[in-house]
């Protein structure tokens, strides 16, 4: 153990002493990892990601990983000339939509971030939200009437948190695709980040770390805002200094601290060994949301 905080302090870089105080917030806790964009997509972020996850498994931590997969599904469905949406940030998802979504989340990405995850010796293991009912949804209801319908997309209702801590318990790493079910079977898209915030939410998550393609919410003057409280974030998207994409992301992190999390963060998933640096030195890296 002593060798490992040593070499983590150095790649960090911290001291032994900091790292070994921010350790000792997370040891035995559970993290969810929301993976995606070019930390997913680069071959040498995607090596550092799986090295960090080892880090904090050797360490005692014990990650849950949600990814993404926006950029392949939309390079799928380009090149199959099949058009798509979305709505405030969220896929607009109809039966053809869905098959290219379930094929390219569960049939290729998931497989390919468990493998890599093994290749540097994390047990891990690529499901989905329809394995063992991991998770249940219902269907996204629109907000207004002037709202389009967004199809086959769901919202976490219920997870089987049972099955989860048993992977847990046994020192597997749940790598899941956001894909789930209703109570009548119908499979549904769901949104990754929503996805991620829901099982942060439910299994008691020490945190929640988003990573992103943005140093986290940017202000007017281009500066990253540090930390945010939630009765900020409403005039913040009201005055379109949030928006778009980063609308789900912002209102998932705000989501998992009403319900429990200590803190969540919008983190740049293009910075080097960002996840370890995040979790175990005092410096803070992207946006934090806490109450």
């Amino acid at each position: 153990m002593q060798n490992l905080i040593k070499k983590i302090s150095k790649l960090i870089p911290a001291s032994e002493k900091e790292v070994k105080s921010n350790l000792k917030k997370y040891i035995g806790e559970t993290v969810v990892i929301k993976y995606g964009g070019s930390a997913m997509v680069d071959p040498n972020l995607s090596n550092d990601f799986s090295i960090n996850i080892k880090f904090l498994v050797d360490l005692g931590i014990k990650p849950i990983i949600v990814h993404g997969g926006g950029p392949q599904i939309n390079e799928m469905l380009n090149k199959l000339k099949i058009k798509h949406n979305f709505f405030n940030g969220m896929r607009i998802t109809n039966k053809e939509t869905f098959r290219i979504v379930e094929m390219v989340l569960c049939g290729f990405i998931n497989k390919n971030i468990s493998h890599n995850l093994s290749k540097k010796g994390v047990n891990s293991i690529g499901l989905s939200g329809l394995d063992s009912n991991t998770i249940i949804v219902n269907k996204y209801k629109k907000k207004r009437t002037s709202d389009p319908d967004l199809g086959l997309v769901g919202v976490p209702r219920k997870i089987n948190k049972g099955f989860l801590n048993s992977l847990i318990s046994k020192k597997l790493v749940p790598v899941i695709a956001p894909i789930g079910s209703n109570n009548n079977g119908i499979k549904y898209n769901i949104n990754a980040d929503l996805t991620a915030g829901f099982i942060a939410a439910e299994m008691r998550s020490r945190r929640l770390l988003m990573l992103t393609d943005v140093k986290g919410v940017i202000d007017n003057n281009q500066n990253l805002i540090s930390e945010l409280k939630l009765s900020e974030v409403n005039s913040l998207i009201s005055n379109n200094v949030i928006y778009g994409g980063m609308i789900p992301k912002v209102k998932t992190c705000i989501d998992a601290v009403k319900r429990g999390i200590r803190a969540s963060v919008i983190i740049d998933g293009r910075v080097k060994n960002v996840i370890i640096k995040e979790l175990l030195s005092d410096k803070g890296i992207g946006t934090l949301f806490r109450k």
